[in-house]
């Protein structure tokens, strides 16, 4: 009668193994199809924010799976018997399935690494891009206030353009200092000029350290991910045979 009563808690811990396991895969499965009811496959930072959650969800089901693993492993030690060669093909059992998902899920995550480093890229090249316009752009806003203020000078009018007071403050004391230098302004605005690019030499280098550790995070923990999913995957279907 002892021994009656100790076999049970086995298949009934390997059943709650199960269920849980099932129910962390379902629960992975159900927020991807969430993130998929609005696709917008042309928008890249919606593709990144796609693969970036696919990857922190992505230990839920390998847990899922680790989980179904250790049920099964239980239930089979527990019921000590096993089926003769032939008699019923693998494919008929529904354990082998939950193996091959694994599989293809550990073959998805390798297939993220490339896909993460080729959106990271290309939002990387049109970061680049906005900031070279933008700093065009600053640059162009410099040339024109430099022909303005030249004009000012050049006109003759100087002494009397600074007494009106009409001149905002920052100007004034630009053609102030013409008045004592005829190369300041020139200074001014290479010194202006040597900003901006500075600024956009330290951006776009900010903008690439921010894709290369994307990459580098996004890209190792998914190919973890893989390795664990294949792992269970193949090490389920070589007992199933």
């Amino acid at each position: 009668m002892k021994d009656i009563d100790l076999k049970p808690p086995a298949p009934v811990a390997a059943q709650v193994l199960k269920l849980v396991g099932i129910l962390l895969i379902l629960s992975f499965f159900v927020d991807l199809g969430v993130l998929m009811t609005a696709p917008q496959f042309d928008n890249l930072q919606w593709q990144l924010n796609l693969i970036n959650q696919l990857i922190d969800r992505g230990v839920t089901p390998l847990i899922g799976f680790a989980l179904l693993y250790a049920g099964f492993w239980i239930h089979n030690a527990a019921d000590g018997s096993v089926a003769p060669p032939g008699q019923n093909p693998p494919w008929k059992d529904w354990r082998f399935w939950a193996f091959v998902l694994s599989s293809l899920l550990g073959l998805l995550f390798l297939l993220v690494i490339p896909m993460q480093f080729s959106v990271t890229g290309q939002l990387a090249e049109q970061a680049n891009e906005q900031i070279n316009q933008q700093a065009a752009q600053a640059e162009a806003r410099i040339e024109q206030e430099q022909q303005q203020l030249k004009a000012i000078a050049d006109s003759g009018r100087l002494a009397d353009i600074l007494k009106s007071g009409q001149v905002p403050p920052q100007q004034q004391a630009i053609l102030q200092q013409l008045q004592q230098d005829p190369k300041a302004l020139d200074k001014q605005a290479g010194q202006a000029r040597d900003q901006v690019r500075k600024t956009q030499n330290q951006t776009i280098a900010q903008t690439q350290r921010d894709a290369m550790t994307s990459r580098l995070r996004g890209g190792l923990r998914s190919f973890l991910l893989a390795i664990g999913f294949i792992t269970i995957g193949w090490s389920g279907l070589r007992e199933s045979r």
